[in-house]
């Protein structure tokens, strides 16, 4: 499966340099590095849980795994059972593996969504195969009854039972939120304190609200010497169990505000036992001939504490980086080639131990479909067929757009493992954090789509 770009890639590399990629590597022939010869195939083993999520929770799902031969054949292909797993051998002739799950929403929205592993010939396990569930799933409309809070601490401000604070002596009775998070976090501040606690708005329901609900103690952040950079976007999430509790969103202005000193909501509240990660982005956006091109760099780290955060180093958007996208832009565009794509980011940041590729697009048949590609940063992406499940002469991709996410985690292991931890992850977020992987993890997102 080969979709037709236009030169869309192509056109993405003017625009690439305007978002501050630093200079051209010119026209050299790509550095690549020496593979040993593959050693003999063996009779290897898949074990996968297949799901859709969203912000409702996890389903097992049914969905098509396709086994592919080196040069992309389509080999066979099987189904998750109903409750998602599937145990399998890999067929010897087998190098590569795609996960395939059609949807449709209740709204009569068709979706398809693949996800291609590589170099699965030594076998293959994943806890968790997840799939993007389309549905939304509503919120919860809680109540929050203020009559009690308000006699007790009338000169506190209210925090999370609405979009902004709440002065409580000029309060209504009562407030409603619609909420599609199964817990939430809301705290008062009067002067320097700052109280929080953790409602269940797993249900709809009225709250009552008393000053003894409000027992652990808020710790604001310790930024250090943070210098804010151009477009800067600071987030801080918190979360209790799975469920995110707490997100809060600054830049340099609002940080730097005299009124943002006394309301800063960078926070954390240790005795509520929640984690919380910060992470830095930054954003640069341009265009060139019908290409919009957006690059967003994070920084992502843990919070101790203490409220102390150590940052991670960037990704640094630079010549060798624009390289790498060049020699995946030109394969991209090439369609006298037999291969989707040829990714080679082994000039850029030495830190980079995975690198992402996915392509979105509308489709007349499918709907709306996204490929997803897990690599290295040095793989060559066979032209892939599906067989039946889908038809060659089938896909017609209009409007194509593409993700390149380079990724720093912070983890020694090898590619294969790390490969199957990424996937896994994905099925919570005390998975994310007892892997560690993004404890002080670097990212930078590539997006380039047509205007």
């Amino acid at each position: 499966m080969k979709p037709k770009y236009n030169g869309l890639f192509l056109a993405t590399l003017t625009a690439l340099h305007l978002t501050g990629c630093g200079g051209s590597s010119g026209n050299s022939a790509p550095i690549t590095e020496e593979r040993p010869d593959p050693a003999p195939i063996v009779f290897s083993h898949l074990s996968i849980k297949a799901m859709e999520q969203n912000k409702c929770g996890n389903l097992p799902v049914m969905a098509n795994v396709v086994f592919h031969q080196d040069n992309g054949t389509f080999i066979s292909s099987q189904m998750t059972q109903v409750d998602g797993t599937l145990e399998s051998d890999i067929p010897t002739n087998a190098q590569h593996v795609s996960f395939v799950y059609s949807s449709e929403t209740g709204t009569g929205e068709k979706f398809l969504q693949v996800q291609t592993v590589l170099n699965i010939q030594h076998g293959f396990e994943a806890d968790a195969i997840v799939f993007k569930n389309y549905d939304t799933c509503g919120c919860n409309t809680i109540d929050y009854d203020l009559e009690t809070l308000r006699a007790q601490v009338p000169d506190a401000h209210l925090y999370g039972a609405s979009v902004d604070p709440i002065v409580l002596n000029t309060a209504p009775d009562s407030v409603s939120l619609c909420t599609d998070e199964q817990q939430q976090l809301l705290y008062t501040r009067f002067e320097e304190t700052r109280k929080g606690a953790i409602l269940d708005t797993s249900t709809p329901s009225t709250i009552t609200l008393s000053d003894a609900q409000f027992m652990a103690q808020g710790t604001v952040l310790d930024f250090g010497d943070h210098t804010f950079e151009p477009r800067e976007l600071i987030t801080l999430s918190s979360y209790f169990g799975n469920a995110m509790v707490y997100n809060e969103h600054v830049n340099e202005t609002r940080y730097n505000h005299t009124s943002y000193q006394d309301d800063n909501r960078l926070l954390i509240f240790k005795d509520l036992d929640t984690i919380s990660y910060l992470s830095t982005t930054r954003l640069e956006e341009a265009t060139a001939f019908g290409v919009s091109v957006s690059t967003n760099s994070y920084a992502i780290n843990k919070v101790n504490e203490e409220g102390q955060v150590v940052g991670a180093p960037h990704i640094i958007n630079d010549a060798a980086l624009t390289h790498g996208y060049q020699t995946l832009a030109e394969s991209l565009a090439n369609e006298s080639s037999t291969d989707v794509a040829v990714i080679n980011f082994s000039e850029a940041d030495h830190r980079i131990n995975a690198v992402t590729l996915t392509l979105n697009w509308k489709d007349a048949q499918q709907g709306t479909a996204q490929w997803q590609f897990i690599t290295d940063g040095n793989d060559t992406i066979p032209d892939l067929n599906f067989g039946d499940i889908i038809p060659q002469d089938k896909v017609t991709p209009l409007n194509v757009s593409m993700d390149v996410t380079l990724l720093a985690l912070n983890t020694e292991l090898e590619f294969d493992v790390l490969r199957e931890v990424m996937i896994e992850v994905q099925e919570s977020f005390e998975k994310r954090v007892e892997s560690q992987l993004y404890d002080g993890a670097a990212i930078f997102t590539i997006t380039a789509k047509p205007l």
